[in-house]
């Protein structure tokens, strides 16, 4: 698509370290979101710091997100910047395709793929097959180490409420999935021999 990416994230400090990353793989420019009001935000009050992010930076033509983060995963946040900005949005995109003002979007539906045209600017999320980074160089590396990264707090963006109080949402409770039962090894000294043996462990665990 060319022109120049910028990379927008939200979080502790510690989010440079992704900063780097994405820089050293070929982004342009790093900009950390981070101040200690916005801890324990949901996705809304995310979203709403995202997009007010996005509007102080400006000048953009497409807004390019994940399909959905690491922590939360609920995969609701670009959308509900796409609502904040007032742009169109497609979701769960595997290709991309430039065209004039608008980009073409490849979505993997039931059945088949279906092809969206969105007239630009944008947001759009990725699948995780969309495209694989390349890696970095010694020299790339070095150079985001010794990048200069954009910070913006609330002071810039002033976002009216953030954080636990602009939360709509709780979690009450996390639990672990159960853990996984190792797998059983089902032998004999010949193949009916070991049909034999399995038949015989799906009736012990009541499958059959």
């Amino acid at each position: 698509l060319g022109g120049e990416v910028t990379v927008l994230t939200l979080g502790p400090a510690t989010v440079r370290a992704v900063l780097k990353e994405a820089v050293s793989v070929g982004a342009h420019r790093g900009v950390a979101v981070t101040d200690d009001v916005f801890a324990g935000s949901d996705a809304w009050a995310t979203a709403r710091v995202l997009a007010a992010a996005a509007r102080h930076l400006g000048g953009f033509d497409l807004v390019l997100a994940g399909k959905q983060s690491f922590d939360g995963g609920t995969g609701e946040v670009p959308p509900m910047v796409a609502e904040l900005l007032d742009l169109p949005q497609v979701t769960g995109v595997t290709a991309l395709t430039a065209a004039a003002d608008s980009i073409v979007c490849t979505q993997v539906q039931d059945g088949g793929q279906a092809q969206v045209q969105v007239t630009l600017p944008a947001v759009v999320t990725v699948d995780e097959y969309v495209n694989t980074p390349r890696y970095p160089s010694v020299k790339s590396k070095l150079a985001a180490n010794k990048a200069a990264f954009d910070v913006l707090t609330n002071a810039e963006l002033g976002v009216p409420e953030v954080g636990l109080a602009a939360s709509g949402t709780t979690i009450l409770s996390a639990t672990r999935p159960p853990a996984r039962q190792p797998g059983v090894r089902i032998e004999g000294d010949t193949p009916a021999q070991v049909a034999e043996n399995l038949v015989a462990a799906l009736v012990a665990a009541h499958v059959l």
